[in-house]
């Protein structure tokens, strides 16, 4: 029995509805999962790389192709590389043509619109914008996760990926003389908060290609004691705040989204490829 779940929704437009009705189904299973949407996808050769990755993650594709043909390509691939394949549209189709004898005109893109979800991420992205390395600080209780961090932890990206989810996100830096603000500690125990570290020899590398960018505090004299004690201020703060700690050294954004979304049990972990 696998446990874990991986559905690729697969579209020849923007990929909502092969979303959702991935998200719909895998809710009623109790096991780890998640999703990646494919969008835009009318070439062959993009269904050759998808069903090759579907393969490779032993994912289940579930599809929203209208164009005939490249619908009986996407299930002739699959069967090819015995990957579990699921054309959600053609049932319905084969039904109403049946009812009403009329054929479907295969467009595609026809169900797009501004729905809730929509909206409810453009203003997820907005907030997150408007709150980025500590900005309008007497707003950050709106927030539905914190993310703090080192310099060159990713803080920015990896909100703004989650915003994209429709996760209102606010990040804020830590550097040697960073104090946390009353406002970011009157939260702690109630919004959920993320610590972002990176190991010291990346770190002190990212910072030599830069250091002519900025001076060294008057009680500092190296680099190397400067990132220190950087560090150690920053988890220093992250105890006080009991943050969930992550290290960004090896991991990309996506795979940092995933455990922060699997830790506080926020929206469904969804991955985007657009074509």
């Amino acid at each position: 029995m696998a446990e874990k779940l991986h559905i690729f929704a697969v579209s020849d437009s923007v990929g909502e509805t092969a979303e959702k009705i991935a998200v719909a189904s895998v809710l009623q299973f109790q096991v780890e999962r998640s999703i990646t949407r494919f969008s835009r996808v009318t070439k062959e050769e993009q269904v050759v790389e998808i069903v090759d990755q579907a393969a490779e993650e032993a994912a289940i594709i579930i599809y929203t192709i209208v164009k005939p043909k490249l619908s009986a390509f996407m299930d002739k691939t699959a069967q090819e590389r015995n990957v579990i394949c699921v054309n959600a549209m053609a049932p319905l189709f084969d039904a109403i043509q049946a009812k009403t004898g009329l054929k479907p005109a295969y467009i595609t893109g026809l169900t797009h619109r501004l729905d809730d979800s929509y909206f409810n991420r453009m203003k997820a992205i907005e907030y997150t914008i408007e709150h980025d390395n500590g900005q309008n600080l007497e707003t950050i209780h709106q927030a539905d996760l914190i993310v703090l961090g080192l310099p060159r932890t990713s803080k920015t990206p990896l909100a703004m990926h989650l915003a994209n989810l429709g996760i209102k996100v606010a990040n804020y830096p830590i550097l040697i003389d960073t104090k946390i603000p009353q406002e970011i500690l009157n939260l702690k125990g109630r919004v959920p908060m993320v610590g972002l570290t990176i190991d010291i020899d990346t770190l002190l590398q990212l910072r030599r290609e830069r250091a002519r960018s900025f001076d060294l505090p008057l009680n500092i004299h190296t680099l190397d004691e400067l990132v220190a004690e950087e560090m150690d201020n920053a988890y220093r703060i992250f105890a006080k705040l009991k943050c969930l700690v992550i290290d960004v050294t090896m991991d990309d954004i996506q795979e940092v989204g995933n455990t922060v979304t699997h830790k506080f049990n926020l929206p469904l972990r969804v991955t985007h490829y657009r074509f």
